[in-house]
């Protein structure tokens, strides 16, 4: 087996886990697109040390909508490596969960989601631009 050389000092090598939320409304689903990362993704975020991964779930969805959730059910996973500013290199487990929102409008916040847009799953399975774990999520499970 070939190990894997980063030009990262180990220091600066972390794993995270993510939380994402297939939201769903009418048979679609909320796609996002983040401009710090620029690419399309679902809602979610990082679950911090010691949090249970349903609590991160609905805090990050609170965070990033504006509104509370229903978790149905878990998914799967799907799995990534991203590089930030050049600096840290990251290796993400984003976990995946269908979900629905309480209410029917969404308040995005304008820093972490520029456009979004209600989508089949087969169409955001065309999408060009997903994240790479989401792209990982639907060879594994879809």
């Amino acid at each position: 087996m070939r190990k894997c050389q980063s030009k990262f000092k180990k220091k600066h090598l972390y794993t995270l886990a993510i939380v994402s939320a297939f939201i769903e409304r009418n048979n679609k689903y909320l796609l996002i697109y983040d401009p710090r990362f620029s690419c399309w993704r679902i809602p979610g975020g990082k679950v911090n040390f010691g949090e249970k991964i349903e609590n991160a779930l609905a805090r990050e969805i609170k965070e990033e909508l504006g509104v509370k959730i229903i978790i149905d059910k878990f998914l799967g996973f799907g799995q990534d490596q991203m590089i930030f500013k050049k600096k840290f290199q990251t290796s993400r487990v984003i976990f995946y969960f269908k979900c629905k929102i309480k209410s029917d409008e969404i308040n995005p916040d304008q820093k972490e989601i520029s456009k979004y847009r209600w989508l089949s799953l087969p169409e955001i399975k065309k999408h060009r631009n997903l994240e790479g774990a989401m792209k990982d999520y639907f060879k594994r499970f879809c």
